[in-house]
């Protein structure tokens, strides 16, 4: 039987639900006079089950599941837990004993980003509560522990010390009792929200969501809010508001909050008589709101609401930004996100610019804050598309690499965070006025930056696997992510540029990031292969018009 050793760690947390009568966890340590100590903990009867055993430092245990499944588990409870993070077990099926699982070794496998941050395993979806706090970098996000597929939400936390190298930390919340005790006939847990940052605490604010399978006018959706003081312990949870106004829908979720001069401001995600709208809240204290009006309502598009709105000063603008549920635009893509820049004034927004976040439509549900100075936005690499290809302990979803925001010329441009450059291996090619092939890519993770002394049609290949591929393309139609081979195959992923100046790419495996003229543009898609290696090949009309070209390996940052 294998055993594991607590280390510095005093808890043992899994999730467990019954597969007979009588299921249970039991923890076995043995005592200096040869006797052993046993601690058992019933599974969940319909649903996982939250199990949390203390542990002792430096102790070896034999753990075993009997007549349960166990979606997730890791050891937590260390002094230091926000530098060394959990440490994630799993099942040995020989024995059916856990053990601490090699984090490096299980990610690496070709369907499973090396330098984007995704979850241990299962299902992952928005950011939330993007803060810093006393030197670290925090991320929440929506999960479902227990499998590839949405399901009722929990929170899931990360810490970076760089916003590049992340710690896994302990689920943070977990749906609510009457949810989890009705499995199939209502739905929801705990939804979107942000953080809020002093000196001495972070607020927290989200949506608890609970309703029928079928979203409908019994769904209720409210506005919650908990603090911490160190990340790692949470205070109760207090309702904020209530029920959505007039006239909004039950749509009615994922607050952001942001502090203008001497007021609070809160903007949520609904609908007002059938459009899409953002609503504006306001607060003296950050506790009371009251309801002010839409902050702005879209009405070119039919959508069914907005999800996940942001709202910030940026670059002497104001820029909202949201994700239009239910939408398919011109080109065939679905559920897109938008920008809008303008000026805030005695609570009123006024639109000058918009346009679209990611021209790729695998990032949504973008959430941003501001550290010293820079605004920083990570987004959900979704997939709307139902390309995802399951697999025995995958993760379905990741986050995109952290961009820094600015606006400029109207427009909104985003970069990645200078820190992604520290991932930076060795030189797979570097030349210029030439085209360009390479093959068998160590690991499928890669950057490449290609400069253009003007517009130039290209081709550029970014993985292939048997009929399927993906490419960025560059022709009379203007440029364009092209996937052929796969559900996506038709779809114009087309970026809003007229001219293609510079590139900037990242391939990670599954995912492709694409960068134009500075940001100008921004594409992720995803795009499965089972192959462990990558290629990337360029070939433009006129090679000569190519000024500078690298292409350079990414190193991990599970290792």
């Amino acid at each position: 039987m294998k055993k594991v050793n607590s280390t510095k760690y005093t808890c043992l947390e899994m999730f467990a639900r019954q597969t007979a009568d009588g299921g249970r966890v039991r923890v076995l340590s043995g005592n200096a006079d040869g006797s052993r100590m046993i601690t058992e903990k019933p599974a969940g009867k319909n649903y996982y089950a939250w199990l949390k055993i203390p542990l002792q430092e430096n102790t070896d245990y034999e753990i075993h599941s009997e007549d349960c499944e166990v979606s997730l588990s890791y050891l937590s409870g260390s002094e230091d837990l926000l530098e060394t993070g959990v440490r994630f077990l799993e099942k040995d099926q020989a024995d059916g004993s856990f053990y601490a699982a090699d984090r490096a070794a299980w990610y690496d496998r070709p369907t499973r980003e090396t330098y984007h941050f995704s979850p241990w395993k299962n299902w992952i979806n928005d950011p939330n509560g993007l803060c810093w706090f006393r030197g670290y970098y925090h991320m929440f996000y929506q999960c479902n522990p227990h499998g590839q597929q949405w399901s009722d939400m929990y929170w899931g936390h990360a810490a970076s010390r760089d916003l590049v190298h992340w710690t896994h930390l302990p689920i943070v919340l977990a749906p609510q009792e009457e949810i989890l005790e009705n499995q199939g006939k209502v739905k929801g847990g705990a939804f979107s929200g942000c953080a809020v940052v002093s000196d001495e605490e972070a607020a927290f604010y989200l949506t608890r969501h609970k309703g029928p399978m079928e979203d409908g006018e019994d769904t209720v959706e409210q506005q919650w809010m908990m603090r911490s003081r160190d990340m790692v312990r949470f205070s109760e949870e207090t309702r904020v508001i209530g029920q959505p106004p007039e006239g909004a829908s039950f749509d009615f979720r994922d607050p952001k909050v942001l502090r203008v001069k001497d007021r609070w401001y809160m903007v949520l995600g609904s609908a007002i008589a059938g459009q899409g709208a953002i609503l504006l809240y306001e607060s003296a204290d950050g506790e009371k709101w009251e309801y002010a009006h839409p902050l702005l309502v879209e009405e070119r598009e039919k959508i069914r609401c907005f999800e996940c709105p942001d709202f910030m000063e940026l670059d002497g603008k104001y820029v909202a930004i949201g994700a239009w549920m239910e939408h398919r635009d011109a080109c065939g893509r679905y559920q897109m996100c938008r920008y809008y820049i303008g000026t805030f004034q005695d609570g009123e927004f006024t639109v000058e610019n918009d346009g679209w976040f990611d021209f790729g439509s695998n990032c949504y549900a973008m959430q941003s804050f501001v550290h010293q100075g820079r605004r920083i936005s990570i987004g959900w690499i979704s997939d709307f598309y139902e390309e995802h290809e399951p697999c025995e302990n995958g993760a379905y979803g990741s986050m995109t690499i952290p961009r820094e925001l600015h606006v400029r010329d109207g427009k909104l441009y985003m970069m990645p965070v200078r820190e992604i450059r520290t991932l930076k291996g060795k030189t797979l090619y570097e030349g210029k006025g030439e085209n360009m092939s390479l093959s068998g890519i160590e690991g499928s993770a890669y950057r490449v930056r290609i400069g253009f002394s003007q517009n130039t049609f290209f081709s550029i290949q970014l993985g292939a696997d048997g009929e399927k591929s993906i490419s960025l393309v560059n022709d009379e139609e203007g440029l364009r992510i092209v996937t052929k081979g796969v559900k996506s195959e038709g779809i114009r992923f087309k970026a809003d540029v007229s001219q293609v100046r510079d590139l900037e790419i990242y391939v990670d495996r599954r995912v492709t990031e694409v960068y134009v003229n500075g940001g100008e543009a921004v594409g992720t898609k995803v795009f499965y292969k089972s192959l462990a290696d990558g290629c990337f090949a360029l070939a433009a009309e006129t090679p000569e018009n190519v000024v500078w070209a690298e292409v350079v390996g990414m190193k991990s940052i599970w290792i």
